[in-house]
């Protein structure tokens, strides 16, 4: 009997998360490798793993082109598959871009993570990025993005 609550209490730890090598990420960890899959997508124009990183009610600043904030998938959606065609220009193969955050920070609060960072793909003007994502049952979604851009000159 001994041998079998052993045996149970062995496999027990070795099935749990916590137990073993399958340690649970921080929440910064995950949010950071969403951050990444989101620009990964976003540079290769894959719109499904695009689109599927922000949640049906996220809400959405551009930078330039588009001055109100879009409400909701349908709104959203609709603006950046116009930007996919438009950076897309006919090319089937990609990468189409190559986005690197300069000075990422993230902050974790409970549920909620913010991340900020700047662009360096203008001349002339000062991209930043502030990425509002909450913790879903499916992983880390974008609720909310900012993008502004700033003249340097």
């Amino acid at each position: 009997m001994n041998i079998l609550c052993a045996l149970f209490l062995f496999a027990t730890l070795l099935a749990s998360p916590q137990g073993g090598a399958h340690a649970l990420e921080s929440p910064e960890t995950e949010v950071r490798q969403t951050l990444n899959n989101f620009i990964h997508a976003f540079d290769n124009l894959d719109w499904d793993h695009f689109r599927l990183s922000f949640a049906d009610d996220a809400t959405v600043f551009y930078p330039r082109e588009y001055p109100y904030r879009a409400d909701g998938r349908q709104k959203f959606e609709e603006f950046f598959q116009k930007v996919f065609d438009r950076i897309r220009a006919g090319r089937t193969h990609g990468p189409y871009m190559d986005i690197q955050p300069k000075d990422l920070k993230v902050h974790i609060a409970g549920t909620v993570a913010i991340a900020t960072f700047h662009l360096d793909d203008r001349p002339g003007f000062m991209n930043r990025r502030t990425i509002v994502l909450q913790k879903q049952a499916s992983g880390w979604k974008i609720i909310h993005l900012h993008a502004s851009e700033v003249a340097t000159h």
